[in-house]
């Protein structure tokens, strides 16, 4: 479907364009963005592969079980049906990678942190209460420090690319207890 999207938004520029007669700057304007998205995505890899190492060493070294125990009572909250510790753990490294606001390297996690949540569920193709939660506090995750947003203004020129923290931390509060609490209410409207 996302495929019809972007092809339909791509042949209604070039329709655009070449109507207003500006068919040559609509064309150049295309290839210097698809230059600046390669060197955009060169640019986050760097992060990305070490927030990545780092979340694996702290997996390996027994950092994760640590905060697991640490932050039981939340998850026992949000995700009350989950036993599986390895599944628990998985989340804990994307929620660990949003907060600190590496969320491309969240990504790998979430993802794995799905398969793993949909191999529980049977591969329904309901999406099971854990699940739904995962995926609404993760995508609504608190983020103490952006790194992503942080390396993105400073490459754009920002003469204060920090100055995001405060509003990045309120907004994410906001989002994320909305998305709790949205999740919780149709948890409950479901069991009655």
């Amino acid at each position: 479907m996302m495929n019809y999207i972007w092809g339909g938004m791509l042949l209604i520029g070039i329709v655009f364009a070449a109507y207003r007669g500006v068919l040559g700057a609509f064309s150049e304007g295309l290839m210097n963005s698809c230059t600046e998205g390669v060197f955009f995505v060169i640019g986050l890899t760097g992060i990305m592969a070490v927030w990545s190492g780092l979340m694996n060493i702290a997996k390996d070294s027994g950092l994760i079980d640590s905060f697991a125990r640490l932050v039981r009572p939340a998850m026992k909250y949000l995700f009350p049906n989950e036993r599986n510790r390895e599944t628990i753990a998985t989340m804990l490294m994307s929620f660990s990678a949003n907060i600190f606001g590496a969320g491309n390297s969240a990504t790998v996690f979430a993802i794995q942190s799905m398969v793993m949540l949909d191999e529980e569920n049977g591969h329904s193709p309901i999406a099971s209460d854990t699940m739904c939660m995962f995926m609404a506090v993760n995508m609504s995750m608190i983020q103490i420090v952006p790194v992503t947003i942080i390396k993105i203004r400073s490459d754009a020129g920002s003469t204060n690319p920090g100055s995001i923290i405060i509003p990045s931390i309120l907004a994410g509060l906001v989002s994320m207890v909305a998305s709790i609490w949205v999740c919780k209410y149709y948890e409950r409207k479901r069991r009655k």
